[in-house]
């Protein structure tokens, strides 16, 4: 009887050269890819959320690097201190910095290649690309921003008038719509006093005179956290 499990000579002879060249070639891709990849230090963190990158200042800066011919994709961490940057194969050294200059002068930020222990660091944590973003990502970094500041209004408010937290659930949705919207929307001062109307009308709706208050206190202080506060 013929054995199923018989693997011909000739099959062999076919597959193993070609698990071989894949692997080979795998190897040679991620060489390659290490090769074109560089990471910068950058000062993208949010200052209305620690710890956090700052979407609307990230994207238009993101969006600027991926429409350069040297570079085929750029990524911002999570916590908006580390940009990735997938050059085109074959740009020098040279081209690099002039790029980097350039952006540095039309967006006024700075970057600082990481270079020896932060790299490989660096490059460990970017193979998953998880909590990594590209410019059309960053909205999301925008709504995780939107929803911190919202639950430090609460809570500022809260420790006035603690009934606040009976309703913090659909106030908390409510409001992080309007302040994701500024965050990603706005660019004029109208629009952000628009949205600010709109953020005032939502608690008078939801909230009664005292606690109405104090929110409308706690949002005077200011979006960026004050002492120990996230």
């Amino acid at each position: 009887m013929q054995n199923r499990h018989y693997v011909p000579l000739v099959a062999i002879l076919i597959i193993a050269p070609a698990l071989t060249w894949a692997q080979s070639t795998s190897r040679e891709n991620l060489r390659r890819s290490a090769d074109q990849l560089a990471f910068y230090e950058v000062p993208l963190s949010c200052p209305a959320a620690r710890g956090l990158a700052c979407g609307s200042a990230a994207k238009p800066v993101l969006s600027s690097l991926e429409r350069r011919k040297t570079i085929d994709e750029a990524w911002l961490d999570h916590a908006g201190t580390t940009l990735a940057i997938i050059w085109k194969k074959g740009v020098k050294s040279g081209a690099r910095r002039a790029e980097l200059r350039s952006l540095t002068d039309d967006r006024g930020i700075s970057l600082h290649e990481l270079t020896g222990e932060r790299r490989n660091e660096s490059l460990k944590n970017f193979e998953s690309r998880k909590d990594w973003y590209r410019g059309a990502e960053v909205d999301r970094l925008s709504e995780e921003e939107a929803g911190i500041i919202v639950g430090r209004l609460i809570h500022r408010a809260a420790r006035r008038e603690p009934t606040i937290n009976e309703r913090a659930v659909t106030l908390r949705s409510a409001l992080t719509k309007v302040i994701r919207e500024q965050l990603t929307g706005c660019t004029t001062t109208q629009c952000r006093e628009d949205c600010r109307k709109q953020l005032t009308a939502i608690a008078r709706q939801n909230l009664n005179d005292r606690e109405f208050h104090a929110l409308m206190e706690a949002e005077r202080q200011g979006y960026r956290p004050i002492g120990d506060e996230r």
